[in-house]
């Protein structure tokens, strides 16, 4: 807005000044300019704007000579530049100085006037007023507002630029002492300048107590004598050592000692050198990094090393033992019968006693060896500088002796075996892989010799390896190139003689091999899983042939096939069982089930519900070789359980064993208090058929009776017996040998 004298009506006329002839150096280009003229007089100020307008200028100005009015103009916009007259009537120049530099310190500020006198002009310049121009000569009008601006243009970058020096450094502080990690400052002597809030937290030294002192007071060990040019980073060294990320010991205030990560880098202030070192405390780190170890090599159950840092290991011996020629022993451990105790009680027992066995291998074992868990009920020790076969042969038995000692699992005793199978360098092999397969190979053929032994390895268990992965290969391809056979052999009623039925019993003749014993294929089949659609097959052979002897006016007999633990595990087994009695018509109560007792303790809820469910068809249930496994009496009351077989080693020996006639009377009374038939495996004397009618056993199958046959030997046989009596054979069917024959499908 511009201003005239008809705004200020109160104001007396003032005369127009004289204007004198004026040189002006225009300015390279038109400038917008926002001025604030204080005067009394209106043709003064427009003077004033037309000078500035012809140094090329362009003003847009309001004229004020009134205190309130000055400092309305000063609160209600900025301005570029103040123009003030000296003389007014109601304030002087000095005053409207002042109130410019309470409002806007930094603003421009001219006074044009005319004559002053010189006390004047200086008290103003003192003031701050850029200069003093009469108005009887403005030629000094532009270039001192050209000054002047820019004057104000360097007042405002420097105000600036201290304004944000002062930010950069109150956020550097407020980062540095808000920082996690300890930074600190130190001379070339070594000694501390600046330390930050957290070297503080980290060491309990005040910062203040810490400047001054030398930087070797925050790292361990403290040096000794007069060496204390940060001795603990560097004692060879005058000079620190500039890295990253290097990890050293640092102390504590009250002693505690701690990793840090160290980094040091050198810096120039005021052409000295100094070192900026941050300190980052790694506990945690270290301490995670250990874990991380701690999981990745060592067993989490039993605290010992595992799989990969045994192999390092034994990786290490093999090599130390090439080069100092001395001999290296792997005992490879499996604990015998231990998915027993863990499907009897439970998985945490189980897990109890893996502890108590790695407690007694360790103390049994010498300081040199070295101990692992393989993963499930495997162990192996690593024996350094031995002496084969005899130190080896020692420990193995100080281990096979350990394992042995009884068990307290829940305030119960129990017993538990290994087996230990031996190999050594360089005998049995020249890298760790070879050594641990032969050892693994050896183990196994302890378990083939009984269990609870230990065996060397030898060339010929590898052959026998070998051929297993024959058996296996041609045992992949047996059901669909229909090498199976179900044999039968007959169940006799003790009271009558009478044939009550027959056990089917899977055997394999292979086009080249001839009759394969079961002792070898059927525990094959169940490791591989085989076993699942090979007893489905027999399930579904052995009800078609019964219903087939029905057909052909036999008498009803009662087929029993053994279901395998994998079977019984089975989801569909169930829905398998119905779909076979469907399509092959027999009638329900011809087919019994035989079971072992430790697949029911697998999972005992599951088990009952699912027998109740096959007992609701009208299938007889049985439990095979009752008495080898631990079953609880009080699951085996709930079971729908038909009958209650006796397994043959508990029945070749009475009535001349006195542990096996108590264990037989004892099962046959425990049955019938339980409203259960029993049923005797391996009957092949009159002795042992006195004994079980004696004392009740119901019904019986063994050589004494007949040995597993053909289905059209078993025809033959029925049919000439007339459906009835059974004559007893005392010398065993020639056709199958009694080893092959002693083994069922299970």
């Amino acid at each position: 807005m511009r201003v005239s004298a008809e705004n200020f009506p109160d104001l007396p006329p003032s005369p127009a000044p004289a204007v004198h002839a004026m040189r002006v150096q225009p300015v390279e280009a038109p400038a917008e300019l926002k001025v604030l003229c204080v005067d009394d007089c209106e043709d003064d100020v427009i003077l004033i704007i037309e000078a500035l307008k012809a140094g090329g200028y362009v003003p847009e100005y309001i004229r004020v000579c009134k205190r309130a009015d000055i400092e309305s103009a000063l609160a209600g916009q900025s301005w570029d530049l103040v123009i003030s007259d000296y003389s007014m009537p109601q304030l002087n120049g000095l005053q409207v100085l002042e109130l410019v530099r309470q409002r806007s310190p930094e603003l421009p500020f001219l006074l044009v006037s005319g004559a002053v006198g010189q006390d004047t002009a200086v008290a103003a310049m003192k003031s701050g007023a850029g200069d003093y121009i009469m108005k009887d000569d403005l030629a000094r009008l532009v270039p001192a507002v050209r000054r002047e601006l820019a004057e104000a243009g360097g007042r405002r970058a420097r105000r600036l630029a201290e304004s944000n020096l002062r930010a950069s450094e109150t956020l550097l502080n407020s980062i540095v002492n808000t920082a996690a990690d300890g930074i600190i400052v130190i001379d070339e002597s070594g000694m501390l300048e600046f330390v930050n809030a957290a070297v503080e937290r980290m060491f309990g030294w005040r910062p203040l107590e810490l400047i001054g002192r030398n930087f070797d007071t925050l790292l361990m060990p403290r040096p000794q004598g007069g060496d204390k040019l940060l001795g603990g980073l560097d004692r060879n060294n005058r000079s620190p050592s500039v890295g990253v990320g290097r990890e050293v010991k640092a102390q504590r205030r009250d002693g505690g000692v701690f990793p840090i990560e160290l980094t040091l880098g050198e810096m120039r202030i005021d052409g000295r050198i100094k070192y900026a070192c941050i300190m980052r405390d790694v506990t945690e780190r270290k301490c995670a990094e250990e874990r991380i170890h701690q999981l990745a090599h060592y067993d989490k159950l039993t605290g010992l090393p595992n799989r990969a840092l045994f192999s390092q290991l034994l990786e290490q011996a093999l090599a130390e033992a090439k080069y100092s020629k001395k001999q290296v022993a792997v005992l490879f451990i499996d604990l015998d019968r231990f998915k027993l105790i863990n499907d009897s009680l439970s998985h945490d027992s189980g897990d109890a006693v893996l502890k108590q066995v790695a407690r007694r291998l360790t103390e049994a074992q010498l300081k040199r060896n070295t101990i692992a868990r393989f993963g499930g009920d495997e162990f192996v020790v690593l024996m350094r500088e031995c002496e084969i076969p005899t130190d080896a042969a020692e420990t193995a038995q100080r281990m096979l002796t350990a394992i042995a000692q009884p068990l307290l699992l829940e305030g119960q005793e129990y017993h538990l075996t290994a087996s230990i199978g031996i190999s050594a360098y360089p005998s049995d092999g020249e890298n760790a892989q070879t050594i641990l397969k032969n050892a693994d190979i050896a183990m196994y053929r302890a378990k083939e010799h009984g269990k609870n032994n230990y065996q060397f390895y030898s060339a010929q268990m590898n052959l026998h390896s070998f051929e297993r992965l024959v058996l296996e290969r041609f045992l992949r391809h047996a059901l669909e190139q229909d090498e199976f056979r179900v044999y039968y052999q007959p169940k006799i009623d003790l009271d009558s003689g009478c044939v009550t039925g027959m056990e089917a019993l899977l055997r394999w003749v292979h086009p080249a091999m001839g009759m394969i014993s079961p002792v070898k294929f059927i525990p094959l089949a169940e490791e591989t899983g085989l076993i699942v659609p090979i007893g489905a097959w027999v399930l579904k052979a052995a009800c078609e042939q019964n219903k087939r002897w029905a057909d052909q006016g036999l008498p009803p007999l009662r087929v029993a096939v053994n279901l395998s633990a994998r079977q019984f595990a089975q989801d569909d087994l169930h829905a398998t069982i119905l779909n076979v009695l469907e399509e092959t018509g027999l009638p329900p109560e011809l087919l019994e089930l035989e079971i072992t007792e430790s697949v029911t303790m697998d999972n005992p809820e599951h088990a009952a519900a699912l027998l109740r469910k096959l007992k609701a068809l009208g299938i007889r249930l049985a439990i095979d070789d009752f008495g080898t496994g631990y079953s609880s009496l009080s699951y085996l009351k709930r079971f729908p359980i038909d009958n209650v077989k006796i397994d043959r080693s508990f029945i070749k020996d009475i009535p001349h064993d006195e542990d096996d006639v108590a264990i037989t009377q004892a099962v046959i009374a425990m049955a019938h208090s339980l409203n259960l038939k029993v049923i005797a495996e391996g009957v092949e004397s009159e002795e042992h058929v006195n004994f079980l009618r004696e004392h009740g056993c119901e019904e019986a199958q063994g050589y004494l009776f007949g040995a597993p046959m053909s289905a059209e030997d078993f025809t033959e046989l029925i049919t000439r017996t007339g459906h009835g009596v059974l004559p007893r054979a005392n010398v065993p069917d020639t056709k199958i040998s009694r080893a092959g024959s002693e083994l069922p499908m299970l």
